[in-house]
């Protein structure tokens, strides 16, 4: 009877031991659930930080360095004879030349003189400069500034004439020939202006489109110059009633306002930095730093980008607690079937987060290569970029000390900033083809008229260098016309044609075309020091480069063209018969037009 009776208590008690160890398994399992779920949103959020504080970086410095080349631009301008010598016709020529060199971001140049009158106006007809020729600007910042200091100006918020607001860059022309004048007379100003919407258009291209980031800028008082989405603060005080009063009615909880004004406040101190707020019940991550140009502030960027991602994962992460907490209450009723649940949902959770572990490791490798490969080229970057800035501030120093030997000069510092402007470029190239956002613009090109102009620019180069080369080519009677872009086309020659001028000290170099297949072929054949067998195997990928100069970024921008265009490319080494290399040649292929593709059919 004692046996029979102690064994539904033993059952009990086992199913008890058993109720509880699987309520224990399970809320353990709970906590490690949130443990780990905390974990993947603190990585997600992470990342977009992490994401926001580079893209803010880069685009600061590539604006700084695009305001910096116009300040250049404008102080070759004023060393320009046209200028000095009051020559109207010439000096129209070389102002319109500046602007469409920097029309990606400028508005417009003018030329003021000494009394801040306009004497011309870049890009205009006759009638609208007879308008405005002699309309007094001595009142403005742009003027009074650089006359009174003789130094480059960045001006703030200006509202034109024409109610457009802009922002203007001037700098004095200065005749230094004057004897009695130690500093050189003031003869005029030359200005450049910038309106804010295509500035924040200019800025807006640079975001990179995967963030879905948002971007907004202030002037170094704190006026608001651009803000995606909300034009109609443009000139507003980001301090002032107004702005304050549509900050209180959007943002929520009301503390988010503070924490941005205070980040607005540290960033118009002159920091850099980031910050997260919680707006409208979504965390939103905003970086900031100053666009610094010749070591003074003119502007704090802006780059907001919303935790989505975070949003996602928390929003699985939720999902997975109401099902645990679901599987806890039924434990209670059913605890040895609630038991087998549990170590079967703990088998998927497990499963799960090894899957997670895997792909956050295989992240994690990938983040290791991206950041090598980062600091090699930075390394490089670093190196080509040396050269250049160095060879330009010692002009730059030299021009001060000896004045009557600035031309030489100027064209030298012009040479060096062709380079840095190239190295930018490949720099910009290299992100839209890692990025997948390379645009191509397809249209019918004479492949035969482009060949020829690019050989004809590259003999006047040359001459110039006095190389002992000559290019050869023998145009094709066939008029080959391909689809393709025309300005990707030219530089994808250009880059093949210069190499081969860089790497052949004296001989020949013959270009070709000629079609096949329904393809246009392109070789470039030189007599020069062939491709070292250690660089062939890597010859199209990036930094593959064993010269003391160059980036190893041309061959690769020019591959990833090609291959986009829907061709290919490939290089090889030219022997002798005893073996010994005489150079290289590199052909690419593009496909023909639709409508010579149909003339190969039809003959």
């Amino acid at each position: 009877m004692v046996d029979k009776e102690r064994t539904p208590i033993t059952n009990i008690v086992i199913l008890a031991v058993v109720a509880v160890i699987v309520l224990t398994l399970s809320i353990l399992s709970y906590q490690y659930s949130i443990l780990t779920s905390n974990k993947i949103i603190d990585v997600a959020s992470q990342e977009v930080r992490s994401n926001t504080r580079i893209e803010v970086h880069d685009i600061s410095q590539i604006l700084a360095n695009k305001l910096q080349t116009v300040g250049a631009l404008l102080q070759t301008l004023s060393e320009s004879p046209a200028i000095h010598n009051n020559e109207y016709k010439r000096a129209d020529i070389v102002i319109n030349t500046r602007q469409r060199s920097s029309s990606d971001l400028t508005d417009f140049y003018m030329w003021l003189d000494k009394n801040g009158k306009i004497n011309w106006i870049s890009n205009i007809n006759e009638s609208i400069y007879q308008k405005y020729r002699g309309t007094d600007l001595s009142y403005t910042p742009y003027f009074t500034i650089p006359r009174d200091t003789h130094t480059i100006y960045y001006s703030n918020l200006i509202e034109s004439n024409d109610k457009i607001p802009r922002l203007y860059i001037s700098y004095p022309v200065i005749n230094t020939t004057t004897s009695g004048h130690d500093n050189g007379i003031l003869t005029g100003v030359v200005v450049t202006s910038i309106r804010l919407e295509t500035l924040g258009n200019f800025l807006i291209n640079q975001l990179f489109p995967q963030f879905n980031s948002t971007i907004g800028m202030l002037d170094r008082n704190g006026i608001v110059l651009y803000a995606t989405g909300a034009q109609q603060y443009v000139g507003e005080y980001v301090f002032g009633n107004k702005f304050q009063s549509v900050l209180s009615s959007s943002l929520h909880p009301p503390k988010s306002k503070n924490l941005l004004n205070d980040l607005i406040m540290s960033s118009l101190q002159g920091n850099t930095g980031s910050g997260d707020i919680l707006i409208n019940g979504k965390m939103n991550t905003i970086a900031y730093q100053p666009v610094v140009v010749d070591g003074k502030t003119f502007l704090v960027l802006y780059i907001s980008a919303q935790h989505n991602l975070t949003s996602d994962v928390s929003a699985l992460i939720n999902q997975q607690q109401y099902f645990t907490i679901l599987v806890v209450a039924v434990i209670g009723a059913v605890a040895f079937i609630v038991a087998f649940l549990v170590f079967s949902w703990n088998k998927r959770l497990e499963s799960v987060v090894n899957t997670r572990t895997g792909e956050l490791r295989r992240a994690n490798e990938q983040l290791k290569i991206h950041d090598k490969m980062q600091q090699e080229f930075i390394n490089i970057a670093s190196h080509e970029m040396k050269t250049p800035t160095q060879a330009i501030l010692g002009y730059s120093k030299l021009i001060q000390r000896h004045p009557e030997k600035r031309e030489g000069m100027i064209e030298a510092i012009a040479r060096n900033a062709n380079r840095l402007q190239r190295l930018t470029n490949d720099i910009l190239d290299v992100t839209r083809i890692e990025t997948q956002s390379l645009k191509l613009n397809k249209e019918r090109v004479n492949l035969n008229e482009l060949v020829s102009d690019i050989i004809q620019d590259c003999r006047n180069e040359i001459e110039k260098s006095n190389k002992d080369v000559k290019l050869l080519h023998e145009p094709q009677d066939q008029i080959i016309e391909v689809e393709a872009d025309k300005n990707r086309l030219t530089q994808v020659i250009s880059n093949l044609l210069n190499n081969a001028i860089k790497f052949t000290k004296e001989g020949t170099i013959r270009v070709t075309e000629q079609v096949k297949d329904s393809q246009a072929l392109v070789s470039i054949k030189d007599t020069g020091q062939g491709i070292d067998p250690e660089i062939f195997p890597r010859l199209f990928l990036k930094f593959a480069a064993k010269s003391e100069t160059g980036t190893g970024l041309g061959l690769f921008i020019s591959k990833s063209i090609v291959e986009a265009l829907g061709g290919k490319i490939w290089a090889e080494n030219n022997y002798r018969p005893d073996g010994q290399i005489t150079g290289a040649t590199f052909t690419f292929s593009i496909p023909l037009s639709k409508v010579e593709q149909d003339k190969q059919k039809q003959n």
